[in-house]
């Protein structure tokens, strides 16, 4: 399933990027193939707000687009480091 379809508060596999531009800051960000992600937000143009490892990645409506993912049920999301 597309990100830009999954639904919020969902966590997420990351299964491929399919995003040339901006790939190595996305990984270096931690959106890579087997990372756990939550959608946290939608934009008004159709943006996405995703939790990775704590930290928060907005994307926009193409990059949403192409990166897929599945679910994970029983996945525990990673505590953000206060």
């Amino acid at each position: 399933m597309k990100l830009s379809s999954w639904p919020a508060n969902q966590q997420a596999r990351v299964v491929s990027l399919g995003i040339e531009s901006g790939r190595l800051r996305a990984r270096e960000l931690g959106l890579r193939p087997g990372a756990i992600v939550r959608v946290t937000q939608r934009t008004l143009f159709g943006g996405t707000v995703l939790d990775i490892d704590g930290g928060r990645l907005a994307l926009d409506r193409a990059a949403a687009a192409r990166i897929h993912v599945e679910p994970c049920d029983g996945v525990p999301m990673p505590k953000a480091i206060s």
